[in-house]
């Protein structure tokens, strides 16, 4: 897989991550109830626009997210469901309804407390448990997030090693049940990157409305950037076959001039060979032509035996010649 098919899968899949944190619009009409008049006694005034903005802000982030503005609303809601606006100094007290003295809290905590106010072991409980709740919901957002991810990492990395895996097919590197493979492989790790991208990605959002916020915004940039560089990447693979066709007639073209260089070099070494002979052969011939001849059937012996001796040493034999005896011929006296 290369560098390209894990950038686009972890863009695209980043591009289509949403991430919405409810405002007050997005709330069903009983939870805004309860953002303005929690807490509130009978007969008090509720709060303002402001402070029940606050009180929303004190849901945890990931309580109040969702994929859009609907199920954000949703699930501010099923946070509140079982929550009481607990105040740290309680009415009896003088406590005030203003956010900074209000907690949402399990109900039967809050009941259990009655009138005592909230002390400061109560007040760590209840922010541990906030920031736990915020650190789960963002590990369960980012665990719904990643199928969709891994879809689109997919989706993005498999037509392209495809194409890439096919063309190393036509070029013959590799057989069609290999290329199947590498395409599988391939696809794997774009879905491995797009779901982990996804997860990471949501859950961060999640817990930082400030990072959905930008995420959001950066989307529309992210889908033109994920598209760009995959129609690079098409276009990249093209030119890369290109290239590699290229150099492959290349390789052709210099393995077959070495071959004939090589076939030349034989052919210059056996012509070097046979004017070697020639001229070996012309020196005997010119030995043969300049020999002294002696008269008579002695001589023409010798002569014999001289030109059966330079036959040999050119490896000759009797069965080149009938005239090439391998048996020894009588020896002649001398004429006395």
């Amino acid at each position: 897989m290369s560098d390209n098919q894990e950038r686009n899968s972890a863009v695209n899949a980043t591009a289509t991550t949403s991430v919405h944190h409810a405002q007050l619009q997005d709330l069903p009409l009983s939870a805004v109830r309860r953002l303005y008049k929690g807490g509130i006694r009978p007969g008090e005034l509720p709060r303002t626009r402001v402070q029940a903005e606050q009180m929303l802000e004190k849901i945890p982030p990931v309580q109040r997210a969702g994929i859009d503005s609907k199920s954000a609303g949703v699930n501010a809601q099923k946070y509140l469901s079982d929550k009481h606006a607990s105040h740290i100094k309680p009415h009896s007290q003088g406590g005030s309804n203003d956010p900074k003295n209000i907690y949402w809290e399990n109900a039967r905590d809050n009941i259990a407390r009655g009138n005592k106010p909230m002390i400061w072991q109560e007040q760590m409980r209840i922010n541990a448990k906030w920031h736990f709740d915020n650190m789960m919901g963002a590990v369960k957002a980012g665990f719904q997030a990643a199928p969709l991810g891994a879809a689109i990492g997919a989706a993005t990395t498999a037509p392209f090693s495809m194409l890439t895996n096919a063309l190393r097919v036509i070029r013959g590197e590799i057989s069609a049940q290999q290329a199947t493979v590498e395409t599988l492989k391939d696809t794997l790790v774009g879905g491995t990157v797009g779901g982990a991208t996804a997860f990471a990605t949501t859950a961060v959002a999640a817990a930082c409305p400030p990072i959905a916020i930008a995420l959001t915004t950066a989307a529309p940039a992210l889908a033109v950037v994920g598209t760009a560089g995959m129609v690079y990447e098409f276009f990249q693979i093209l030119d890369d076959h290109k290239q590699a066709v290229k150099t492959y007639y290349q390789s052709l073209t210099q393995q077959e001039l070495e071959r004939l260089q090589q076939i030349e070099n034989e052919l210059i070494y056996e012509h070097t060979k046979n004017l070697e002979f020639l001229a070996e052969a012309k020196a005997v011939n010119e030995d043969i032509k300049n020999r002294p001849i002696t008269p008579g059937i002695e001589g023409a012996m010798k002569r014999y035996l001289e030109s059966s001796a330079i036959a040999k040493s050119l490896g000759l034999t009797s069965a080149d010649s009938k005239l090439l005896t391998d048996s020894q011929l009588p020896h002649l006296p001398p004429n006395s």
